[in-house]
Parts: structure tokens; sequence; C-alpha cells
């Protein structure tokens, strides 16, 4: 059963993460808005740098390439997550899980089925 656990961790982080780029994606405008809110200077370039790192890297996490690569940019997100607090509780809570989940992944193997490379 243990070969089994990296294989779905890769599927929950890697799908959440490309998921959530997807759907940035999909109205960039709001994303802007949002990290213009919370006073990013240049909210446009780290709009567009996020989705880029979501959807990239939650693509290597989902497939297992390059781990060791691709996991700090989700590392990084989720700790900007984490220090601004956005959310509540809960949603803070749940980017800690993640990211501690994301550290699980840089420290083991993709396991299998994955592009080992």
């Amino acid at each position: 059963m243990k070969k089994y656990a990296p294989l779905l961790l890769r599927i929950g982080i890697g799908g959440l993460f490309l998921t959530a780029g997807i759907m940035k994606l999909l109205d960039p405008a709001m994303v802007t808005g949002m990290l213009d809110g919370f006073g990013f200077p240049f909210a446009a370039f780290w709009t567009w740098l996020l989705i880029l790192a979501e959807v990239v890297c939650g693509a290597g996490v989902l497939t297992g390439f390059k781990l060791k690569w691709v996991t700090p940019p989700l590392a990084v997100i989720l700790l900007v997550a984490v220090s601004l607090g956005a959310g509540g509780l809960g949603v803070v809570l749940s980017n800690i899980a993640l990211l501690f989940a994301v550290a699980s992944l840089w420290f083991q193997e993709p396991g299998m089925w994955s592009i080992k490379a």
C-alpha cells in the first residue's frame, strides 16, 4: 500500500494547483484585483506569474516530473497565502496543511506512474 502514497499525494496536490491555475486563467482580472487589494505592486505581473506557476508546477506535480524543481514555487505561493491570512482561519489552516503536503512531495520520490527525469 505504501507504494500508492506518492501517487495519491501527487494527484491531489497537482490536481488542486492545476485546477486553481486554470480557474485563474479564466478570469485573470479578478486575480489582479485581489492582489491589488492586498497591496501588491505590479499586480498584473504577479497575476501572470501566479497563473504560470500554478499551471506549470501543478502539471509537474501531477505527472511527477522534476518534483525537486516544481514544488518550491508552490511552497512559496502557499507561504504568501498563509502570511496574508486571506479567507479566514479555515483557509489559512488548509494552506498550512497543503504546505506540508508539498514539502512531503519535495522530500520523496515521485512514485509509480510518474515521468521521472
